[in-house]
């Protein structure tokens, strides 16, 4: 921000107007509901080889297919005229990290991507839920990492289908719940006025 303007904000201010801003970033996980979708249904038309690399580079798709939805709905999801803007990119940053940790799973133990992928994905959602002061960000982390322990750690052989719908349905719960959490607070704050 230009000449610290912020510093006249209160933490409160600048996260209101960050979830006005943002939408609480429902775009990127409607688009993680696409990806994951097209990744359930890629393993029945492609070898299951072509299906575990995908699952690796794939997830980069996540992000860009997030903005376009941002774009074409009205959402602006690049804050970065405010610092809790810029501290959730740097909260989402670490994930390019966890990709040689794929790499090192799909060379060793394959069948575990989901089981990884799954955990690591849905546990950077966390600081979300004090961020955007969003309970439906704690049902997406809970939901999506208890669904990659349980489908992906104890049903391995239908992990690669299993997984993916799993956390279809869990980012398009939370979405709803965005959009509840969205419209209560709209719906307040008109009251408010």
């Amino acid at each position: 921000m230009k000449g610290g303007t912020f510093m006249s904000k209160t933490l409160v201010n600048l996260q209101n107007e960050l979830i006005a801003e943002t939408k609480k970033g429902f775009p990127i996980l409607l688009s993680g509901v696409l990806v994951f979708l097209m990744f359930t249904l890629m393993y029945f038309v492609l070898p299951i080889e072509a299906v575990r690399l995908i699952w690796i580079f794939g997830l980069g798709a996540i992000f860009p297919i997030g903005m376009f939805i941002g774009k074409i709905l009205g959402v602006s999801l690049n804050s970065t005229d405010n610092p809790l803007g810029i501290l959730g990119g740097i909260v989402a940053a670490p994930q390019a990290f966890y990709i040689p940790v794929f790499i090192i799973v799909y060379m060793k133990i394959p069948e575990y991507l989901p089981f990884t992928i799954g955990l690591l994905a849905g546990s950077h959602f966390l600081p979300y839920i004090w961020i955007y002061k969003s309970k439906a960000y704690l049902f997406v982390t809970l939901g999506t990492c208890f669904s990659a322990l349980i489908l992906g750690g104890f049903f391995v052989d239908y992990a690669f289908t299993l997984v993916p719908l799993a956390i279809s349905i869990v980012y398009g719960i939370g979405v709803a719940l965005i959009q509840g959490e969205l419209k209560a607070k709209s719906v307040s704050s008109s009251a408010i006025r």
